[in-house]
């Protein structure tokens, strides 16, 4: 693998961990830091790096970041972004949009730009 090859697999892996916290396919770690009972009452923080809360917590701010720079990104290279997230999460190769071109190689052509806008950004 080259340098590049390790960046890409970077860029893809962020993207992935974006879109599934855009569509909430991320699962639970640790528990609730407040109580609804007693309004103000935070329990201690002391025990989240066991059961992975501080990971989750992390995760969540790197997708929020990666989120906020694809939307900077403009048409039609954001709206490749999102097809190749999709794609990724789901494991298959079916998701298109009818906003890129039907032409298989324009389409590689915008998704490959895209990664390339997205990981200068990055």
């Amino acid at each position: 693998m080259t340098a590049r090859d390790d960046a890409e697999i970077d860029v893809l892996e962020l993207l992935e961990l974006w879109w599934r916290h855009e569509q909430r396919y991320q699962h639970v770690c640790g528990y609730p830091s407040t109580c609804a009972s007693t309004r103000d009452w935070r329990a201690s923080r002391q025990w989240d790096d066991f059961n992975g809360a501080l990971d989750a917590e992390v995760e969540v701010k790197l997708a929020q970041r990666v989120g906020f720079l694809v939307s900077q990104i403009e048409h039609p290279w954001r709206t490749a972004l999102h097809i190749l997230a999709r794609n990724r999460v789901t494991g298959s190769d079916v998701w298109q949009s009818p906003r890129l071109p039907e032409d298989r190689q324009a389409r590689i052509q915008i998704t490959s730009d895209a990664v390339d806008m997205l990981r200068k950004l990055l």
